[in-house]
């Protein structure tokens, strides 16, 4: 896929030439019921990760940046396709679902305007950001440091807080991906696509993708001036949090974070209006670290 990817605009409209005039009779057909499930794309070179980008966690945070969004990065190793078992440990403690729309990444961007950002989409596709919260306050450091002092005097001496998300964000399994990418002329306006998690039949959230704080494009943009996004790479947008925010009878904070996948006796499962669903089986064992 990432090679295809990579030869651009017009290896794709071959392939659609050649699916449109070629006689049908002549592709191999497969059942879906004997597929085994990939991610889309297996080898990205990262998958950037946009940080509480829902209009609905301004609400919890006490310090955050305004001019541009944070951002992580997962590895390869972190993915798993459509169908696939997230494996779990139990000393991972509460470990949650985060449903969101990811980006697949068509050409190299550096420095990219929103426009040119968005013009670089391949396509779409769908991501469970995986977060155990239990590694979280394992791996959280409290620390004192010294801050500039805004007027240009002596650096203040200060408390931090900070966590690290290598192992509660990155853990292998942590990013099921999938089940397939529509292209970015399929999606009309991918700032207004509706998002919704089950864990097994129980409805966890139910948002849009206009909730988000940073729009595909600005992400995109802000991304990278930091970071050159090759072809391949995916971009998950945030997560979606609960009910619709228009609704003033709805939480503005609902049950994702206690949807535990610890033990968990069946599937998650995430929809993004246009493409489709993904959905994984979950598996706990007593393994260490």
């Amino acid at each position: 896929m990432i090679g295809l990817i990579r030869k651009g605009p017009a290896a794709l409209d071959s392939l659609r030439g050649a699916l449109a005039t070629g006689n049908a009779a002549s592709f191999q057909r497969i059942d879906i019921d004997q597929v085994s499930w990939l991610p889309p794309v297996t080898a990205p070179s990262k998958i950037v990760c946009i940080a509480l980008n829902n209009r609905a966690l301004d609400a919890v945070k006490l310090r955050a940046p305004t001019d541009h969004p944070a951002f992580f990065v997962k590895t390869q190793t972190a993915l798993v396709g459509h169908e696939q078992p997230i494996n779990l440990r139990r000393s991972f403690g509460l470990t949650h679902p985060e449903p969101e729309l990811a980006v697949i990444i068509g050409r190299r961007i550096k420095d990219a305007s929103p426009d040119e950002a968005l013009a670089a989409v391949f396509g779409y596709t769908i991501m469970n950001d995986v977060t155990s919260v239990g590694m979280r306050e394992e791996d959280s450091f409290t620390f004192r440091y010294f801050r500039p002092d805004p007027g240009g005097g002596e650096p203040i001496a200060s408390e931090g807080h900070t966590t690290y998300p290598g192992r509660y964000k990155g853990s292998d399994g942590f990013a099921p991906l999938g089940p397939c990418i529509v292209t970015r002329d399929e999606i009309a306006d991918p700032d207004n696509l509706d998002i919704r998690c089950w864990l097994g039949d129980q409805l966890v959230a139910s948002d849009n993708t206009r909730n988000y704080v940073w729009s595909v494009a600005n992400a995109l943009s802000h991304v990278s001036r930091t970071m050159t996004l090759l072809p391949g790479d995916v971009v998950s947008m945030g997560t979606a949090v609960g009910g619709d925010l228009d609704d003033a009878d709805q939480p503005a904070i609902p049950g994702i974070t206690k949807a535990n996948l610890v033990d968990h006796q069946g599937s998650v499962s995430v929809e993004v209006a246009g493409l489709g669903r993904l959905s994984n089986p979950v598996s706990t064992s007593d393994g260490p670290y």
